[in-house]
């Protein structure tokens, strides 16, 4: 009796349900938290008596003791006499006669219901916090005292070639080494934020411009456990502002061009009103030829801006033959070569399959090139340079696609400046040119579903190469009026 009353108070000074189960699950003693919650159920099956069952638990672990004799635990839901659902841990423990055999298992439940509900707290509020931070529209990564990427949100992910443990310098930058001015490990050593503009490349080869932001992750004793990189992206107003500027220098730059050329016309007149004055054929047919030469400038200026400016429908022309195109071309720039004290050459080849072109939209990107070409043998100051020459060329490759080519041995194209030859109003003549030609062939060629691409060395000469591939035919299109 003395034991007995000993066990009851052991028993009833545990913080948990404990009931003690004969091997039929009938509840044979429970101690006085049971009975709190869950009334006096001694004599009946414990799935009814706290579960509300008609039969015993699929995975039940009392009677797993019965079985075996070793301790079983598992997480199980219980209902209170109120109706209140709890969660609880259950431990199923055996208890052995004197030969050492099961009979009885006492059974002790933990109330995990609160911290179940914290834990399903916690998941909702990591659950919240990711999809807040996979739906800012920019990129966010939180590095490590070593630069390592901790974690990233899904644009980050997506558009960079990275992994968690990399080092944000190779993810985003293409760096073997943490940058110079590295904004993170400025925010380690001082805890505060910084912020810089920077350009990244993306996995799939575009450069964005972007506003970085670094900002300190502090831990519970306020030591900064991580760094947050955000970045804004700002590539269309900086293009915008790239493009500002270079019309401003287009502007100006044809504004000089046009100064010349109105110079150039003034200076004819004057040669041709002296010739009339003192009726000197020669000189009055020196002015005019002064006076034709400038008018032709800006007649192909005007032409350019107006191909340039508005929205062109190219008009083709089926079974055109490109070798009749480059000799048109080749024939009207011949004789301004020769002046120019350049030999240009024409290397036809075989001909090419005819097929669907725009003629004269092929015949202003070729005039384009060959005009640039001239210039860049007139501006050549390269010493020990014996004379210049220009090769027109045109082939077929084995895909069918005609490829032409314009290559002098002018001045080359500096290598510091030779990613820009693409970029609007792109030039090396300085006031003497625009940059517009170059728009122009790139426009002709995507009209065409072409490409543009060029060869140079500073001083030794360029090659441009458009590649057009050869429609029997296509919708006729008429130029816009």
């Amino acid at each position: 009796m003395k034991n007995k009353t000993k066990d009851l108070l052991w028993q009833d000074a545990i913080p948990c349900y404990v009931s003690v189960q004969d091997s039929d699950l009938k509840i044979v003693e429970t101690n006085r938290l049971f009975v709190s919650d869950f009334g006096d159920r001694i004599g009946e099956y414990c799935y009814q008596a706290y579960k509300n069952n008609e039969a015993p638990c699929p995975e039940c672990p009392v009677l797993l003791t019965f079985k075996d004799g070793q301790v079983h635990s598992s997480e199980e839901t219980v209902v209170g006499r109120n109706g209140e659902i709890q969660n609880v841990v259950v431990t199923s423990a055996p208890l052995f006669d004197k030969k050492g055999q099961v009979v009885s298992v006492v059974e002790m439940s933990t109330n995990i219901t609160e911290i179940k509900t914290l834990r399903h707290e916690l998941y909702k509020t990591r659950r919240d916090f990711r999809r807040l931070f996979d739906a800012v529209p920019g990129y966010i990564c939180v590095l490590s005292r070593d630069l390592q990427i901790l974690e990233a949100n899904t644009l980050y992910q997506r558009d960079f070639d990275m992994s968690l443990g990399d080092h944000c310098f190779e993810a985003c930058k293409g760096r073997n080494s943490q940058c110079p001015d590295c904004l993170v490990k400025k925010t380690f050593s001082d805890g505060l934020s910084h912020s810089s503009e920077e350009r990244l490349n993306t996995r799939h080869g575009n450069k964005l411009d972007l506003v970085v932001h670094s900002m300190p992750i502090k831990d519970e004793s306020g030591e900064i456990s991580a760094v947050m990189e955000v970045f804004t992206d700002i590539t269309e107003v900086k293009s915008l502002q790239r493009q500002l500027a270079l019309i401003g220098r287009a502007v100006a730059g044809m504004a000089h061009r046009t100064k010349n050329i109105l110079m150039g016309l003034e200076g004819g007149i004057f040669v041709v009103n002296t010739g009339m004055e003192t009726d000197d054929r020669e000189t009055v047919d020196e002015g005019w030829e002064m006076v034709e030469r400038n008018v032709s400038k800006v007649s192909r200026l005007v032409k350019d801006l107006l191909y340039c400016s508005k929205e062109r429908k190219p008009k083709f022309v089926n079974d055109v033959c490109p070798h009749e195109v480059l000799q048109q071309v080749y024939e009207l720039y011949k004789e301004r070569a020769v002046e120019a004290g350049i030999a240009l050459e024409l290397d036809l080849g075989p001909r090419p399959t005819c097929g669907s072109f725009d003629p004269e939209g092929l015949q202003n990107l070729l005039s384009n090139l060959v005009a640039n070409a001239i210039d860049a043998c007139r501006f050549d100051t390269a010493k020990g340079k014996q004379s210049h020459a220009i090769l027109l060329s045109c082939s077929q490759t084995e895909e069918g696609d005609i490829v032409f080519e314009v290559a002098d041995n002018g001045a080359g194209i500096p290598e510091e400046i030779s990613d820009r030859v693409f970029e609007d109003f792109f030039s090396t003549k300085g006031t003497e040119g625009t940059g517009i030609g170059l728009l122009v062939v790139q426009k002709v060629a995507e009209e065409h579903g072409g490409r543009v691409a060029f060869e140079s060395r500073p001083g030794e000469g360029t090659k441009f190469s458009v590649t057009i591939p050869v429609p029997e035919s296509r919708s006729p299109n008429l130029t816009d009026a």
